[in-house]
Parts: structure tokens; sequence; C-alpha cells
């Protein structure tokens, strides 16, 4: 019996067919295996430092209060809503002239008194600076400023003015002025009425006599005579405002009389 000879055509178009069909089989269980997790995203930057060299910004969260014994810079850029907040408090406008007064010395005297109740123009009282600081007294997340104005007008052998703003829907409203700043301001954890309390060293005629402690009282900032013992510095806290050993023109930034 003679064998049925194979088509070399037919034979040619089945390995032909069986090349195409083989990456077809041998993909299949590559394709069957579950797909490789997308990457994780990268983390959040950690949030930047709010103590920088421009001190504590107001548009970020505040701080935790600095550990004893540190020191917060001052903020040292200009800040106008706060100098017209100064300014509207330790000044009037211009006072016009009083009238002639006829030659009636009681009347005269009226107006003598009258025009010295009155605050003086800024641009009557020589030169002046400030140093401003922020920090959350009141714990409510907002902060508070806490600024002091040094020159010869703002100034005494008692101290210099202290004055505390809080922000009230964007504006300073003020909390407490203090004419007997000395340095250092030091804010502690104690707290009276939910407000962290301060210290500043106390003056007696111009000579050092202890300390004295501002404590809140629902209202305002009042001084309390802070028995110390000699020796001693008084509750450890973080100090918030200093006056250095440095010329005028140097201490924290001028205040304009005007914008």
């Amino acid at each position: 019996m003679r064998a049925e000879r194979t088509d070399p055509l037919r034979l040619f178009a089945r390995l032909r067919l069986f090349a195409l069909l083989l990456p077809i089989g041998g993909a299949g269980p590559a394709l069957a295996q579950p797909l490789a997790p997308p990457p994780l995203a990268p983390p959040a930057p950690p949030p930047r430092s709010l103590l920088g060299p421009d001190g504590p910004d107001p548009r970020d969260r505040p701080p935790p209060l600095a550990p004893p014994g540190s020191v917060i810079p001052p903020i040292n850029r200009p800040d106008p809503r706060l100098e017209a907040a100064l300014r509207a408090r330790l000044f009037a406008g211009p006072v016009a002239s009083p009238p002639a007064a006829a030659g009636d010395p009681d009347q005269t005297e009226w107006e003598q008194a009258r025009a010295t109740a009155q605050r003086p123009v800024c641009a009557d009282v020589g030169p002046l600076r400030y140093l401003h600081n922020r920090v959350d007294l009141d714990g409510d997340g907002r902060l508070e400023t806490v600024a002091v104005v040094v020159g010869s007008y703002a100034c005494s052998s008692g101290g210099c003015s202290l004055l505390i703003f809080r922000d009230n829907d964007g504006s300073l409203e003020l909390v407490a002025e203090n004419g007997l700043f000395q340095s250092p301001l030091t804010v502690i954890s104690n707290r009276h009425r939910g407000w962290l309390d301060l210290t500043m060293p106390a003056s007696l005629h111009g000579a050092p006599d202890g300390l004295k402690e501002l404590r809140f009282d629902g209202r305002t900032y009042r001084p309390v005579p802070l028995p110390v013992a000699d020796g001693t510095a008084g509750p450890p806290g973080t100090v918030l405002l200093e006056l250095l050993p440095l010329p005028f023109e140097r201490l924290g930034q001028p205040l304009p009389c005007g914008p």
C-alpha cells in the first residue's frame, strides 16, 4: 500500500499557524496575574516654621509656647496695621487753635486746660520706634499682638509704653496698656481668666524693685506685685519682648506719623 504524500504547501501553512498561536498561548498566564498597586503619593511636607527670621506669621496657627528660658525674637518687619493702631491710641488729630479769650482770664485758663487734656500730635513728639511680637495669649487659636513703643515721649524713668492688642475680625482691638514697661517682658504658663500671665521687672522711682505680674481680669491686664525671694529670678517663662542695649535707631521699627 502506498503512503500518502504530504502537500508541501499544506505543511507550510500548518507550521505558520502554529508559530502565530505560540506567543498568544504563552502570554495568557501573564495577563491573568493581578495588576501591581499604584505607587503611594509622597508624604505632605511638614508645615513651615512659624518662628523664622520674621517671627510668627499671623496667617498660620499659633506655635506652641516655647520652652521656659528661651527667647522669641521680635518680628523684624514693619506692620502698617499695628502702626495705625498705635497712632490711634497714642495721639490725637491736629488740635484747632482756641478762640480768642477777649481778655477773660477764666476763659483763658479753661482753654489752656482743654488743650492740655488733648493728646499731642504725632509730629510734635519726636522720633518713636516700636518692637512687637505675636503670641496666643487667650488660647483661642489667634495671635495677640504685643508692642512696646520707645522714645522721649513714650518713655520715662518708670518705663515705656506697652500695648497689647487682639485681632477682632481683621482689626486690632486694644486689650491693655501699661506705661511702666521694663525689659524683658516674659510670658509664663500660669493663666487668669484663660489668658496667660506676663511678668516684667518693677521699678520704684527708676530703681529696680523686684517683679510684677500682669494678670488678665476679664477685661484687661492689671499689674500685681510679685514677691520674689532674694537671688531668684521669678517664675520661669519665655521672653517675648526685650530691649537690647542698642542705639535707638536700631531698636525695632520706626513709628511714622502717617501711612
